[in-house]
């Protein structure tokens, strides 16, 4: 009977051997459990990024998107299982292995590196080797025992760096009026019948689903001479996807304003004005310009008309432009009745009504 137990023991033993040697041949190493992850700031060109880390081996790794606040663009290809980052060159990180490969576009040509860490993934995102995944697409890396803290310097020359406009370098007296998130079929009626009846010209940020929905809002946007403009198809958080997805949200959108329209929209308000320099780059290489703001209405928030009016009289400037929204919402009953005052005050104080293109066009 002892003898019978042992035996039973080795089998035990054995399988599980086997079953360990399977994942260590497909994955490399165990994937890290999600316990060790840690909450630090890494300052990226001056700017500190709040991100998620862990270390293994001793070496700091970080979720693949953060390469976006350097600039990098970054997408996960499911043929090959494997994370791609680029600027300048690229960097393949394969899931579960040991090892890099890099594209040296000096040397034309794909070199791979063995490392001693794994790119693995916890709570479904990848996490990549911070130093020399950032050394390979050179950027520089430092840190600092004394503050615990990492910096990362991506060399990016001056002239490469996007603009986004809060406003605009003018001393007119004109001043642009904005609204996102629609078309609806509550708010926008309102908001366009007002701006007819006062003649005033405004910039709609659509979102593309919404498009889909009330494409007769759309069109009578710019029947009646407002800029339509994009803000993505169905308003994520743009620093939290992938390129790939990011370049879908506008093309799509894009693609569906054309169609009701007959207008190519060449102005991107990204949702909630949360971009990275990756998501930046890839508005200008589609053409557009990223618009932001200088007057926050909050309206979004539930703000009244009496409310909405104190922060326009704070904020208001030559140049300004005036967040609003259009979106089906009750707590927007403070945008439809303080248009009206906020159009006929800036009148009075000799202001101009803009599109956003009309506002940058010089």
């Amino acid at each position: 009977m002892l003898k019978l137990n042992k035996m039973k023991e080795k089998r035990v033993l054995l399988a599980i051997l086997l079953i360990s040697f399977i994942v260590s041949g497909l994955f490399g190493v165990a994937p890290a459990q999600a316990e060790t992850v840690s909450y630090a700031s890494i300052s990226v060109d001056g700017k500190l990024i709040k991100t998620s880390y862990y270390m293994q081996n001793d070496r700091l790794m970080v979720p693949d998107i953060f390469f976006k606040h350097t600039g990098a663009t970054v997408d996960r290809n499911e043929k090959y299982q494997s994370i791609a980052i680029e600027r300048n060159n690229i960097v393949a990180l394969p899931l579960y292995k040991k090892y890099m490969d890099y594209y040296d576009k000096e040397k034309n040509k794909w070199i791979r590196e063995y490392l001693a860490t794994t790119t693995t993934t916890i709570d479904g995102r990848p996490y990549v080797p911070l130093l020399v995944t950032a050394q390979k697409l050179g950027m520089t890396v430092t840190y600092d025992s004394k503050i615990y803290r990492t910096f990362i310097q991506t060399n990016t020359p001056e002239a490469n760096k996007t603009i986004a406009y809060e406003k605009a370098e003018t001393t007119k007296k004109q001043i642009a009026l904005t609204f996102d998130d629609g078309p609806d079929k509550l708010i926008t009626p309102q908001i366009l019948k007002i701006l007819k009846e006062k003649g005033v010209p405004a910039t709609f940020f659509v979102v593309g689903e919404q498009v889909s929905y009330f494409p007769q809002l759309a069109k009578q946007m710019v029947d009646e001479g407002h800029t339509i403009a994009n803000h993505s198809w169905d308003h994520p958080e743009l620093s939290k996807l992938y390129t790939s997805q990011v370049i879908q949200q506008l093309k799509s959108t894009n693609e569906i304003i054309e169609k009701v329209t007959g207008v190519k929209a060449t102005l991107i308000r990204p949702p909630y004005g949360d971009f990275t320099p990756a998501d930046a780059l890839v508005f200008e290489r589609l053409g557009f310009k990223n618009i932001l703001w200088s007057v926050d209405t909050l309206d979004w928030s539930g703000t009244s008309a009496e409310e909405i009016m104190t922060i326009l009289n704070r904020d208001k400037s030559p140049g300004g432009i005036v967040l609003q929204h259009n979106f089906q919402n009750s707590k927007l009953e403070g945008t439809v009745k303080a248009l009206p005052q906020m159009i006929d005050q800036l009148r009075a104080e000799g202001y101009e009504f803009v599109t956003i293109d009309g506002l940058l066009a010089k």
